[in-house]
């Protein structure tokens, strides 16, 4: 029979050896084995994160250089709660003032980490964008909206808001991402100079061919003849 020292060792969470510190690594070495996690791979990016501030500094940039590749509209939505801390001060005071009839608590948070420095790849859709933004617009009041129907004004005072909130967003983009390399939109220059009630018949309408991306299919490469 094999002796007892011979199976696994079975540590309780209350042994000294998961109460040690992670040992130090310099920003060279982890930088090095993140390279080894794929991209795509967003949960264990998540988990790196969290380790300490170093490994925070080393990986933080991967997840932000392309954000809104692996969520759905309503993570669109929560991207853009982010962003909207990074409006300039003028903007925010622009549109809280001649838009929104409420105080939006984002438009007084302040950003650790500046999170425009590391997109590099933003390709969405309009209509993703613009309903977004509306996804967005009743998390933005203190107090909460908690009526679950919109009357007609309120629904034009949304239409409004999101239409100036994607105009600034848009150029917030264009304008402060320094390694910003690969932007597309469809139309924005048309979309942008709609009026909101305008932008909101475009973005609902699901057969407007504009509102949406159409890739060229690949062609298929025809074989070399012998």
């Amino acid at each position: 029979l094999p002796s007892q020292n011979s199976f696994p060792q079975v540590y309780s969470l209350q042994s000294p050896s998961f109460k040690k510190p992670i040992p130090y690594l310099p920003p060279e070495i982890i930088t090095e084995i993140i390279s080894c996690v794929n991209e795509d791979d967003i949960k264990s990016l998540y988990s790196i994160i969290q380790v300490n501030r170093t490994w925070f500094s080393c990986s933080i940039h991967i997840l932000w250089r392309q954000p809104f590749k692996y969520i759905s509209l309503t993570g669109y939505s929560k991207l853009l709660k982010v962003y909207i801390w990074f409006l300039p001060e003028q903007t925010k005071l622009k549109l809280q003032n001649n838009y929104f009839n409420f105080d939006v608590k984002e438009f007084h948070k302040k950003p650790i980490v500046n999170y425009l420095n590391y997109l590099e790849n933003l390709e969405i859709e309009f209509r993703s964008l613009y309903w977004a933004i509306k996804l967005l617009l009743p998390t933005l009041e203190i107090e909460g909206n908690d009526e679950k129907h919109e009357d007609n004004k309120q629904k034009q005072e949304r239409q409004v808001q999101a239409h100036a909130l994607l105009i600034e967003l848009f150029n917030l983009f264009k304008e402060n991402c320094p390694n910003l390399k690969n932007f597309k939109m469809n139309y924005p220059n048309e979309h942008l100079s709609l009026n909101a009630e305008d932008l909101e018949n475009i973005c609902t309408n699901l057969t407007d061919y504009k509102s949406t991306f159409h890739r060229p299919r690949p062609r298929r490469r025809r074989n070399a003849a012998i």
